[in-house]
């Protein structure tokens, strides 16, 4: 069976911004006017050469990303935050959880939210943007009129558009959205 064309271009776009983020992140890692230094002398080791750390397996099933390095890459880039939020959007979109992790998202997101925390730290990019890829995995990993659901969006919109610096902590759209995300919650409490 054929995927209609429009899967196919999203797929080819999801990869080409996530590349692209990628490829910023490995740009921005030198200056480009720095001329690397030569050494007159060979190097003489001082010491063992470390020994590389094991490498974590991803807890999901993507295994080929490693989400948290991808959100710390791309909160150390020199884009403009909208452009970050993008990135790691479009990482959340191509991201499938483990049900262990999905759960583990929800529980966290909902901490930082009843804990206070969650638009405290928003010049904290790798905070800001870790929180909007949580809250992305589990909105779009649940069906519509589900509580975790509208909880999860708004908790995204928020997080999203106070990192933007389109929207200030104590605004009115804040506070609507934090209305709606109190009444969720009181919804998964319920059940």
């Amino acid at each position: 069976m054929k995927k209609p064309l429009y899967k196919k271009m999203s797929s080819l776009a999801l990869a080409i911004v996530f590349g692209g983020a990628i490829g910023l992140t490995a740009g921005c890692s030198a200056p480009a006017n720095q001329a690397a230094p030569t050494p007159t002398v060979a190097a003489q080791p001082t010491a063992a050469p470390p020994t590389p750390a094991p490498v974590a397996e991803p807890s999901a099933g993507n295994g080929s990303i490693n989400w948290e390095s991808a959100i710390q890459q791309i909160a150390q880039t020199d884009t403009e935050a909208t452009q970050k939020a993008d990135a790691a959007e479009v990482l959340a979109k191509s991201y499938t959880p483990s049900a262990v992790e999905l759960k583990d998202f929800e529980s966290q997101i909902v901490e930082e939210y009843t804990a206070g925390n969650y638009l405290a730290h928003s010049e904290d990019a790798g905070y800001m943007l870790t929180n909007l890829f949580k809250a992305t995995v589990v909105e779009r990993n649940h069906p519509d009129g589900e509580a975790m659901k509208k909880f999860a969006f708004d908790f995204y919109q928020n997080t999203k558009y106070v990192f933007r610096g389109s929207e200030a902590v104590d605004s009115e759209a804040v506070q609507s959205n934090e209305a709606q995300m109190d009444k969720a919650l009181s919804e998964l409490t319920t059940k």
